[in-house]
């Protein structure tokens, strides 16, 4: 079932779901700290203020594409008409000086702009980033361009529930909702008047009492870092994930369809082989009449698939049948942890970590505890939902 893309929209739709996700940028709070969503928020978020943070410099186009490469910000200063390179990270990344004097390169062989930036100056390279990796300093220093890189480092903080940005002893207003802040009015869901048109078409074709909780359970998911959200092109189902593709890592999906609304969440697995981080799709089936996307529903089979659920499928007591790693494909809700670790040593100690913050060894106190949990794993919803988000976050450790 492919995926919506701008593509697939018409131009006025195209132009009305665009001025939604302009409008909706939001901030994320994610192990004690907040970030920007996603690079994109960040790159808006700088482009919007440019005026104010960088006064001395002048934007001359933003994602410039040049000789293969694309540079976040291509500017120039006010006094002398210098070039001026920005590159925008959300996060730490290494390579930051190897990009800078790539794009310095096609920058100086193709002289974009040359009517009003002078490329007889040196270009200057900056990298903001909210932290710089030692790498960093180190490709600086080892840099014949070391005198025109330029290191800021940003932060964010809250004051009086709303965040600030902190650049070069500067700071500055960031007039975005912070999803997933604790007691917290700026953790509200997003509007659903700004969801994108694609969201919105999915929600319509939800049950009208299943529609907040979704909101709920949204706003939730997407308050984790790196997540997409992508819906397919019949409205009926939609994936949290990096990408859709086999090699994306995914957080959650969901799908809506004459069989029913069914959650399916990425979580910790049983497996033979020494896999770093083993993690499946698992789907929910719950108690009748309970809500797909309520935290309170009672989960009373797990199921382990990569495809839909055929209920006819449905073992009368405890699943028999087991996947090529080991994992059984129907697993009662209160077996889980007990079937997902057996005999599985690096799902035990993901799980320890995962739930107790334990890395090996583990101690007496911490196996007394987890030979008696795991036998009675937590039948709601929600204890699943924030055990999925815990794996995503480890994930991008």
């Amino acid at each position: 079932m492919p995926y919506l893309k701008a593509k697939n929209l018409t131009v006025s739709s195209k132009r009305l779901n665009d001025e939604l996700e302009k409008v909706n940028p939001h901030l994320i709070y994610v192990g004690g700290k907040i970030n920007f969503q996603s690079e994109l928020h960040l790159e808006d978020y700088i482009e919007d203020n440019f005026q104010k943070i960088f006064p001395d410099l002048a934007l001359v186009k933003r994602q410039h594409n040049i000789k293969m490469q694309r540079c976040d910000l291509l500017c120039f200063t006010k006094s002398c008409k210098q070039p001026v390179i920005i590159e925008l990270k959300n996060e730490e990344d290494r390579g930051l000086v190897s990009q800078l004097t790539r794009y310095r390169k096609a920058i100086l062989q193709e002289q974009p702009f040359s009517d009003i930036i002078d490329y007889s100056l040196p270009v200057k390279l900056i990298a903001v980033a909210p932290a710089f990796h030692e790498d960093n300093y180190t490709d600086k220093e080892a840099s014949k361009f070391e005198d025109d890189i330029c290191f800021y480092e940003f932060t964010i903080k809250i004051h009086e529930n709303s965040a600030r940005f902190q650049i070069c002893s500067k700071t500055y207003d960031i007039p975005y909702p912070i999803l997933g802040l604790p007691e917290s009015q700026t953790s509200s869901e997003l509007s659903p008047i700004s969801l994108s048109i694609f969201i919105r078409n999915f929600i319509s074709n939800l049950p009208l009492e299943s529609r907040q909780d979704f909101l709920a359970l949204r706003t939730l998911l997407m308050a984790q870092p790196k997540v997409k959200e992508m819906v397919s092109s019949t409205y009926r189902k939609v994936l949290y994930a990096t990408g859709e593709g086999e090699n994306h890592k995914k957080l959650a999906e969901i799908t809506n369809t004459s069989k029913g609304i069914i959650l399916f969440l990425w979580l910790p697995t049983h497996v033979k082989t020494n896999i770093k981080i083993p993690v499946a799709r698992f789907g929910f089936i719950l108690a009748k009449d309970n809500n797909p996307f309520s935290e309170k529903s009672i989960v009373e089979w797990l199921v382990c698939t990569k495809t839909t659920i055929d209920l006819k499928n449905k073992p009368n007591n405890i699943g028999l049948s087991f996947n090529r790693h080991g994992m059984s494909l129907w697993t009662k809700a209160n077996q889980y942890l007990f079937q997902a670790s057996l005999a599985s040593q690096n799902t035990f100690q993901l799980l320890i970590y995962l739930l107790k913050g334990i890395k090996p060894p583990i101690d007496e106190e911490t196996f007394t505890w987890w030979n008696s949990y795991k036998s009675k794993t937590p039948e709601n919803l929600g204890w699943y939902i924030d055990l999925a988000i815990k794996t995503w976050n480890y994930r991008f450790k």
